[in-house]
């Protein structure tokens, strides 16, 4: 065998090796990722018995006692009317932020705005401070328009929110379309808003699914204005996670049983949509 041949050879495993290392080193990291949510699973399907057991139990008897606890007995009317309450705000707000920050990122993008940089700028800032900065002043605009726990005060907060995020990063994507393509249905009789709709809207469907995914994760989760803003009828299902508890402490099993369905709505959502995220976040953002 020539030595030619065994330098190919060589680099071949050393290949496979730093292949197989890499592989490993992601299986590794994907399972340390993980494993928080496969503790929350677990013990949501646990008997308490098992869940408080040491060394811990990896092999149980599997129960939904737990899940019906979350949903029928504590708080009240369990866990249903928060979840729900959540699906309505997080829905509401993402439409209504990416609906209306398309519009604005399209608008800023094709025409001409006076000082349009400087508003875009303007736009983003919003986001600059934290939202403590905000509470009191959001908690007496609210009161004093009597919107304190409803809906719609969440749903224009979240909105107002997350608009910023819709214009920064829709505004990469209709910048890239070739203003050649809108000039060509502007020539074949659709007005400004058929091209809005028909033309621009369908060629940042990446953008606008990107969008979609961060705006409602980011209402999803909020926690610290829906403390404040609402009370019992519009509360949310982190607000019903902080005040989860028993009359003899906290109850580990439903507590872990809410926390998968807090999880999986949102999980579902991006899992349907996840093939259009990677491309969203690099191109639209980052061009």
């Amino acid at each position: 065998m020539s030595a030619a041949t065994l330098s190919d050879t060589g680099a071949v495993h050393r290949f496979r090796f730093g292949d197989y290392a890499r592989y490993l080193g992601a299986a590794v990291f994907v399972g340390f990722c993980l494993f928080p949510f496969y503790m929350i699973v677990s013990t949501s399907v646990k008997p308490e018995s098992d869940i408080f057991s040491f060394p811990p139990s990896w092999v149980f008897d599997i129960t939904f006692e737990n899940y019906h606890s979350a949903l029928f007995v504590f708080g009240g009317s369990g866990v249903l009317p928060f979840l729900i309450n959540s699906i309505i705000i997080t829905a509401a707000s993402t439409v209504l932020a990416v609906g209306l920050g398309s519009m604005a990122a399209y608008g800023l993008t094709r025409f001409k705005v006076v000082a349009g940089d400087h508003l875009f700028f303007f736009i983003l800032s919003t986001r600059f401070a934290p939202p403590v900065a905000f509470i009191v002043p959001l908690y007496l605009m609210m009161q004093r328009f009597g919107l304190l726990d409803t809906h719609f005060a969440l749903v224009a907060i979240y909105t107002s929110m997350n608009l910023s995020l819709v214009v920064w990063v829709i505004r990469g994507f209709f910048e890239a379309i070739p203003i050649e393509i809108e000039e060509a249905a502007q020539i074949d009789g659709y007005s400004r808003w058929q091209i809005f709709t028909k033309v621009a809207l369908p060629l940042v469907k990446p953008g606008l699914i990107t969008t979609s995914i961060l705006s409602a994760i980011l209402a999803w989760n909020e926690f610290l204005i829906a403390t404040v803003i609402t009370q019992s009828s519009s509360a949310t299902l982190p607000v019903y996670l902080s005040s989860f508890s028993g009359s003899m402490g906290l109850e580990w099993g439903p507590y872990m049983a809410v926390g998968v369905m807090g999880v999986l709505p949102i999980m579902i959502f991006t899992l349907v949509l996840q093939r259009h995220l990677v491309r969203g976040l690099t191109f639209g953002a980052v061009r």
